[in-house]
């Protein structure tokens, strides 16, 4: 019974002596680890202390977390709350309001001008532009000669007398809408539909026959759901996040390959149909006097290489990859202002009644109103400016680099290397420049001549509505 003890107790030794052993063979360990986190915690406090007193940018006023730190705007941008925390922080620092250690955003309308107008025209912040997955640049990515280039061969698509030809499209799947709504409220128990989803149909419809040559999916036909076009929107989750991800280096690397792994199926067929329908377009040639859509101007005048000094040429994969982005683009926004709209219609009946009155005094039958016949109400444009001005459909600010000199806005500074943007939405809705901004109120938007108008809107500054933006990348499709 004694042995036991014993040898416990010479096990016990041993395993002290191994661990002094250890202990002494990297005697510097535990000291090491322990300055190599002191310096990194001295250099974080430093770091901080230069971004809030002697940064540049420390003149502007802003919550001192966001000062230091990208993480506070990365998170809000996920979650999509960003323009909603950025008005009441513009409601408590005022105009200008520093929101990441190199970034300002301004609610002032005459930065509209300054930021996105006065040549130098600013380059967009470049951690906001998602590579193009087939190496081909978008309007929404490109810079310089090749923007122009891109710009000036799209942009016959969108002019006054293409959108005048490209009418019957949109009649057409306006009409399968309304056969489609009529249905389903036939068939609903209780009279409700999804007008969301109709919606939906109908503009992906719509912008895809254009951008295609004919609709990919048919989404208004039959009378089922159609899931498909949700895998047509991967492509905007997954830019969003990794936009955010880009400032964060090297987490930014590890999660692109994840993200791109775990959407890359979905993305792969996008691609194959997509290049299917203009392949089988552009085959057809020129169809003028048959049908026009946003390929017409471009059939036999595709470039291979496209060459800064051919400004109206474009390429097959450019082609592509802009047509891809005008359906994700488009389809989504046009999409959420409808549904906007009618939400705030229905919630507030005098409103709707006035649109009803005017529309219903216009026409006499179902046939008398085309896109043509529909321009011109103004009521009808004061709904859809409001929608606009009240609930942009993309809450989000477009940012601008500054050079190296700086840029004055508004008579301010703006250090160089700085991104500085206006929010589509902030500057809609800030009590400085509206009268009643959290209220719906399509009157703001009439002639002053039209009885319907309210001259208390007399106060809004109409300047700061730029809904599509301004200068030379402004939507290319806000007609």
């Amino acid at each position: 019974m004694g042995y036991l003890p014993k040898l416990l107790a010479t096990r016990g030794n041993v395993v002290d002596r191994t661990h002094g052993a250890y202990s002494n063979a990297f005697p510097g360990f535990w000291q090491l680890t322990g300055l190599l986190i002191g310096s990194y915690v001295i250099y974080c406090l430093l770091s901080a202390a230069y971004l809030l007193i002697f940064h540049p940018l420390a003149k502007f006023p802003g919550p001192k977390l966001w000062a230091i730190s990208r993480i506070p705007w990365a998170y809000y941008i996920i979650t999509g709350d960003l323009w909603l925390v950025l008005d009441r922080l513009h409601e408590k620092y005022g105009t200008i309001v520093r929101i990441a250690p190199d970034e300002v955003t301004t609610i002032n309308p005459a930065a509209w001008k300054d930021i996105y107008i006065t040549k130098p025209v600013l380059a967009k912040d470049p951690y906001s532009l998602t590579p193009p997955l087939n190496g081909a640049h978008s309007l929404f990515t490109a810079e310089g000669d090749t923007h122009r280039r891109l710009r000036g061969a799209l942009v016959n698509g969108f002019a006054d007398k293409s959108l005048r030809d490209q009418a019957p499209i949109v009649e057409g799947y306006a009409n399968q809408m309304i056969a489609r709504l009529r249905r389903e409220v036939a068939q609903s128990s209780d009279g409700n539909v999804d007008i969301q989803k109709l919606y939906g149909y109908a503009t992906f419809d719509i912008v895809t026959d254009l951008s295609f040559g004919e609709s990919l999916l048919d989404a208004l036909q039959g009378d089922g759901e159609n899931e498909e076009i949700r895998t047509f929107f991967l492509h905007a989750k997954f830019s969003t996040i990794r936009n955010c991800l880009s400032r964060f280096s090297p987490l930014d690397i590890l999660l692109g390959l994840f993200l791109l792994g775990v959407t890359r199926t979905k993305r792969e067929r996008n691609w194959r149909l997509t290049t299917a329908k203009i392949d089988r377009r552009l085959a057809r040639g020129d169809l003028t006097g048959v049908r026009s859509d946003l390929l017409t101007p471009l059939v036999g005048k595709l470039s291979e290489n496209g060459a800064p000094g051919q400004r109206a040429t474009i390429t097959k994969a450019e082609l592509t990859t802009n047509q891809l982005a005008f359906v994700i683009a488009d389809c989504q926004l046009t999409t959420v202002a409808l549904a906007t709209s009618t939400y705030l219609l229905l919630r507030d009946p005098s409103k709707w009644q006035r649109l009803v009155d005017e529309i219903r005094a216009q026409f006499d039958s179902d046939l008398a109103i085309t896109v043509q016949s529909t321009q011109g109400l103004p009521y009808l444009e004061a709904v859809i400016n409001e929608t606009m001005r009240f609930r942009h459909p993309t809450p989000i600010s477009l940012p601008r680099c500054t050079p190296a000199g700086g840029r004055m806005v508004d008579g301010e500074l703006i250090p160089g290397n700085t991104i500085v943007g206006i929010n589509l939405q902030n500057i809609q809705t800030t009590p400085t420049l509206w009268v009643e901004p959290q209220a719906f109120h399509p009157e703001r938007f009439l002639p002053e001549s039209d009885p319907r108008y309210q001259h208390r809107f007399d106060k809004d500054v109409k300047s700061a509505f730029m809904p599509f933006s301004a200068g030379p990348r402004n939507c290319l499709g806000s007609k």
